[in-house]
């Protein structure tokens, strides 16, 4: 009766996507690796046609405007291993958007942008209320990503996901017109079956409600009946870059955004995912430390437009933008909103080049957190630079890893920073999965990115940059309550390591672009 019991559980198993599609790419490179061995071995003409073909890829990757660091790691992998290098790179390591899909991000972001010129406007006639270092990082975005900066949009800081979550269930269940969500991982608990409930409830009441969920993100935790569920209560839910059967190399390229948008009038970004270990409702990693975000007023508008380009590439559905617009401001707040988002169907790293931009004009302090720390050496030059030229520079790390292989690359990062200068502490109680970076008591970001290739290079990614509002004074509050019960890293405990430990930490970072 056991064996049978197991057998039932076996095949459950083996019918679910996930696990359909794991053991499909699986099947699909053993049948790859045997191949091209048994052709090596029989046909010496196909091994060298195979080297020439990972040849002529690393001249490709070479000529690719792409990290230097991410060019050497695919090139020394290739030259490795000839034969199988080059196939691994086409498949998983190139930075790929389909065309159709670039077409209509474009798309979308030119006819959103008409809507948006009167901000940019504003903001040239408002200019001068932004101290220069604020105006070089909003005009960075602002030209290489269209993204205004706005005025009159009050914010409301989240410390936790246990305070975040009430609010997000609260403005969901007083949704008059629509309801957009767009998240990495959604997953089956206390949380989840809160905000599911309200999503069905509105939109029986005639509120238009849009879900889109990341299909690996998702994978193991939203489950068929779930989403038949939402469907037969009137939510229209769509996968970001549905998984298949087959070895897909836009595999690769995650939606890793967290956006809720309600009625124009009110949205939310931050590092929170929907899952309960976020409320710390279950402990996985210790005591889960996340933050958020929730914007009132103009800067709304562009959290719409970031989800509606999505919703329409995935649904391909001709999105009314004008239908969704609303001129609801918030006249009293103080200071200024960018909305920003970057994916590898920008190919401008935006994100990224805004966090250079922020560590490499500050004048007196640099804080972040962040649960991984994977840097290119375009960041770690800013964080070296910025210490060594007498920046306060704070970092903080989990103090429990959620993923061992990458919390061992993440130290392996720390010793050039510490030698800088740069101050690198554990989160005790945990793990830290906040994004921010905080500086001057001035500019802010908060958002979904990690310091990792990742997140700057291969998912899409969202966010909001900060300028003298209210709401930054919270952040570092929050930040120096933090760093209080984390633990500093010294010089001695990351180079008190055995010569087998210095070797790892040297092919990790050989690796780190494929984290």
């Amino acid at each position: 009766m056991c064996y049978r019991g197991m057998f039932r559980k076996l095949i459950k198993l083996l019918s679910q996507k996930a696990a359909l599609t794991v053991f499909s790419l699986l099947l699909q490179i053993t049948l790859i690796v045997i191949g091209v061995l048994y052709a090596a071995r029989n046909f010496w003409w196909i091994y060298l046609l195979f080297e020439f073909a990972s040849f002529l890829i690393c001249l490709h990757i070479v000529s690719r405007d792409m990290n230097p660091s991410y060019k050497l790691t695919w090139c020394v992998l290739i030259l490795l291993a000839p034969a199988f290098g080059g196939m691994v790179y086409l498949f998983i390591g190139r930075q790929h958007t389909q065309r159709r899909v670039r077409k209509r991000l474009n798309r979308a972001a030119d006819f959103s942008q008409v809507l948006l010129n009167l901000t940019n406007a504003q903001l040239l006639t408002e200019r001068k209320q932004l101290n220069p270092t604020g105006t070089t990082c909003a005009d960075l975005v602002l030209n290489a990503g269209s993204y205004p900066v706005y005025g009159n949009t009050a914010t409301k800081y989240y410390s936790l996901g246990d305070k975040f979550f009430p609010d997000l269930v609260r403005d969901i269940r007083a949704a008059k017109k629509f309801i957009f969500m767009e998240y990495f991982i959604i997953d089956r608990g206390e949380i989840w079956d809160g905000i599911e409930a309200a999503l069905i409830e509105r939109a029986a009441a005639g509120v238009d409600v849009k879900l889109i969920y990341d299909d690996v993100g998702s994978m193991f935790t939203l489950p068929k009946k779930g989403i038949k569920r939402l469907v037969s209560g009137g939510v229209q839910v769509l996968p970001f870059n549905k998984i298949t059967l087959s070895f897909d190399m836009r595999l690769n390229n995650r939606s890793h955004r967290k956006i809720t948008v309600i009625d124009g009038e009110i949205a939310y970004t931050g590092g929170n995912n929907i899952a309960d270990e976020y409320a710390n409702k279950t402990v996985r990693f210790g005591h889960w430390k996340d933050t958020h975000m929730r914007f009132t007023g103009a800067a709304v508008w562009s959290f719409s437009a970031m989800f509606l380009s999505f919703w329409s590439i995935l649904s391909e559905e001709q999105i009314q933008y004008a239908n969704y617009l609303t001129h609801k401001i918030e006249e009293s707040a103080v200071g200024f909103v960018q909305p920003l988002s970057s994916g590898p169907g920008r190919d401008d790293h935006l994100i990224e080049s805004a966090f250079i931009n922020l560590i490499s004009t500050a004048k007196r302090y640099v804080y972040i957190t962040t649960p991984y720390l994977i840097l290119d050496n375009e960041i770690t030059t800013a964080l070296v630079n910025a210490a060594l030229a007498g920046v306060d520079v704070r970092i903080i790390i989990p103090g429990v890893p959620d993923k061992k292989l990458v919390y061992f690359t993440t130290k392996s990062f720390v010793p050039v920073l510490i030698k800088a200068g740069v101050k690198v502490y554990k989160y005790s109680p945990g793990f830290i999965h906040a994004k921010m970076v905080i500086v001057d008591d001035e500019r802010a970001f908060i958002g979904t990115c990690n310091m990792d290739y990742r997140s700057f290079y291969l998912h899409y990614e969202d966010g909001a940059l900060l300028y003298n509002v209210d709401s930054v004074s919270d952040m570092k509050a929050d930040f120096v309550a933090t760093q209080e019960v984390s633990k500093e890293m010294t010089h001695e405990e990351v180079n008190d390591v055995t010569l087998l430990t210095r070797l790892m930490r040297s092919i990790l970072r050989l690796l780190a672009p494929m984290m």
